[in-house]
């Protein structure tokens, strides 16, 4: 049995007979929302079967984690259910990756792909920054230069890696951009202009407890929190001196922030014209 998992759907290929006939059989007993034929049954969601459908996936969980798989049912409750019977010997292990593009790193979303792929990706960036999150499975990737996109390129071009067969999600077009903006961003003729200038508002970036090579997000979070943690309505129960200097603090922290948006105004400008 192998199972894979999208957005919108959890799909179970089993080339057991006996498997597919008594799931089958489960299907039809306990949804009522089902198209099926020969070989495939397809139960949509129906928000009145919640608890038939949680103890189907618990009982589906069950018999993948026997064949030494994980299988993380959290939301498949809500999903399309999709069970097929395939050729035997034609059953491959297909898995689903996301991928995002954000500021200089990428965001890779493992779904049901083992860890394992993971440590495969990396140990081809063993010089590049990179970080797991193991409750939500997905780990970034920060770039450290240019050549790294020709191997992203032949990596996520490609679907069989090794043991895997992968199915790697993302948008071409966001992709471009996000190789030409790092291109930019890392070019002599942007260090130039802008290096200086970001040396020159250094006091704002640490005011926000930021350094000056952070992204305008990291900053723009970093002073939600600071505003957040200082504004004067926080502290009108206090003394008249402490409020007096919670708020210029909260005045300089706002002084800092829009002292720092025209410098990230006119990076994002630069880029643009290229």
């Amino acid at each position: 049995m192998n199972i894979t998992q999208t957005l919108e759907s959890l799909s179970i290929l089993t080339d057991s007979d006996a498997l597919f006939y008594e799931l089958r059989a489960l299907i039809s007993k306990n949804f009522t929302k089902t198209l099926a034929n020969k070989d495939k049954v397809i139960s949509f969601y129906e928000e009145s079967e919640i608890p038939q459908r949680k103890c189907f996936l618990k009982f589906i969980k069950k018999l993948y984690e026997k064949q030494g798989n994980e299988l993380d049912v959290t939301f498949a409750k809500y999903k399309t259910i999709k069970l097929s019977l395939v050729q035997r010997n034609a059953l491959t292990n297909i898995y689903n990756i996301d991928i995002e593009f954000l500021y200089g790193e990428m965001i890779f979303t493992l779904n049901n792909t083992p860890r394992a792929f993971a440590s495969y990706i990396l140990q081809n960036f063993k010089d590049n920054e990179s970080k797991f999150d193991e409750k939500n499975h997905k780990f970034s990737l920060k770039i450290k230069k240019d050549s790294d996109f020709d191997l992203i390129e032949d990596i996520i071009s490609r679907r069989e890696h090794l043991k895997f067969i992968v199915n790697f999600n993302y948008n071409e077009v966001k992709f471009k951009e996000f190789t030409r903006n790092y291109k930019i961003q890392n070019s002599a003729k942007f260090k130039s202009r802008f290096s200086a200038l970001a040396n020159l508002l250094e006091e704002n970036f640490e005011i926000l407890g930021c350094a000056n090579s952070d992204s305008f997000e990291t900053v723009r979070d970093s002073y939600l929190a600071l505003a957040k943690i200082y504004h004067p309505d926080r502290h009108s129960s206090k003394s008249e001196s402490i409020k007096n200097e919670y708020n210029a603090k909260f005045k300089k922290i706002q002084a800092a922030y829009e002292g720092l948006k025209p410098f990230f105004k006119n990076q994002e400008n630069f880029i643009k014209v290229g």
